[in-house]
């Protein structure tokens, strides 16, 4: 979606009219939070609704002074702005400053700074106490995930929260491969956390499975390197693709198996969903959003709820355990044809595109 040739603007102190979106111009990805946007933003084109995409320059959540006032300019341009949550946790005195003016100011979390590994403790403080300023001083903030809001109202206490889960586009059915191939979609850093699951498989040399790790490299080259050394090892079983989209990602999805995401923290996990959509079953990390995900399509009705999920959740921090759930299995085709014909009866009860949207603009008023 194209920027105006130049947005609506007014006099310091005073809000204006309309309703935008802002988002962060430079973002590396692809990432969920990216798609999410853009998601959205492509239903309400479609349904004629009057809202403008911002794309704000700065090095987000980090921004300089030049990036902060030109928020803080943009802000006072609309009535009502839906901002991403890596620019508002970093602006509580933009918000702040917008919110007196008249201004709605609402924020769309995609994920908590301090939930970012790499963080020192201190850093990760500085980051908790300025986001809680921010989210205090909005009209309201969106939630991806039943689980983030709770996570959130942990971290920060009462917030006005609204939920509007990602959805999904339909998929073909994949038809996966022989031996079984396990996808992980995601950057090469520590929360994704894919060297845990390098370090699970690796002990499994007597069984058939291949790896693709597909996704972009993080700012963290030790860890990179550590991730590149451990498929190594593993003799050409295990792809690196880098980061992949189009036709190509739809190839990686029609040969995938199992999906894999060992995350430390996941505020719903969109790639279970995708993946669901194309009868993908998943193993993910315990007590994260992605346990969320992996229900999502679940029949209400059902009463065997374990028996039906099209996966497990498994703690992203003991190798072991990830060892024996993906030996598991391997090893067992019951469990793999149980775990494949629950993720395609999800298929069909997974949220739209068109929902979520329809939901976010409930939450937003707009």
């Amino acid at each position: 979606m194209s920027l105006p040739a130049e947005a609506p603007r007014t006099r310091a102190g005073r809000s204006g009219t309309g309703r935008a979106v802002v988002v962060p111009r430079d973002l590396p990805g692809p990432s969920g939070g990216l798609t999410y946007n853009r998601e959205v933003l492509k239903v309400w084109k479609e349904d004629g609704v009057d809202v403008v995409q911002e794309r704000l320059e700065g090095a987000w959540p980090d921004p300089d002074d030049h990036a902060r006032r030109a928020l803080s300019e943009l802000l006072l341009r609309y009535s009502s702005v839906l901002v991403d949550g890596i620019i508002a946790s970093a602006a509580p005195q933009q918000i702040a400053g917008a919110r007196a003016s008249g201004v709605q100011v609402s924020v769309l979390m995609h994920l908590p700074l301090p939930a970012e590994t790499g963080l020192s403790a201190a850093e990760r403080a500085s980051a908790q106490a300025m986001e809680r300023h921010a989210l205090q001083q909005a009209s309201t903030v969106v939630c991806t995930s039943e689980w983030a809001r709770a996570d959130l109202r942990a971290r920060y206490g009462a917030l006005p929260t609204q939920v509007a889960a990602p959805g999904t586009d339909p998929a073909p059915l994949v038809d996966g491969s022989s031996p079984p191939r396990l996808l992980f979609l995601g950057a090469i850093t520590p929360r994704k956390n894919p060297l845990l699951l390098l370090q699970a498989l690796e002990p499994l040399d007597s069984v058939g499975w291949q790896l693709t790790i597909a996704g972009p490299a993080g700012p963290d080259q030790d860890y990179v390197h550590s991730v590149t050394a451990a498929a190594q090892r593993c003799r050409g079983r295990v792809q690196l693709t880098g980061a992949v989209t189009g036709e190509r990602l739809q190839r990686l999805w029609n040969a995938a198996d199992l999906l894999v995401l060992p995350s430390l923290a996941e505020t719903y996990g969109m790639v279970v969903t995708e993946g669901l959509a194309r009868g993908v079953p998943a193993l993910v990390g315990a007590g994260t959003g992605a346990e969320e995900a992996l229900a999502a399509g679940q029949d209400p009705a059902c009463s065997e709820h374990f028996w039906s999920l099209p996966g497990r959740a498994v703690d992203p921090c003991d190798a072991a355990a990830w060892t024996e759930a993906l030996e598991q299995w391997l090893q067992h085709q019951e469990l793999r044809s149980r775990w494949r014909a629950n993720a395609a009866a999800h298929r069909d009860r997974l949220r739209t595109w068109r929902q979520t949207a329809t939901q976010l603009r409930r939450a937003l008023q707009w």
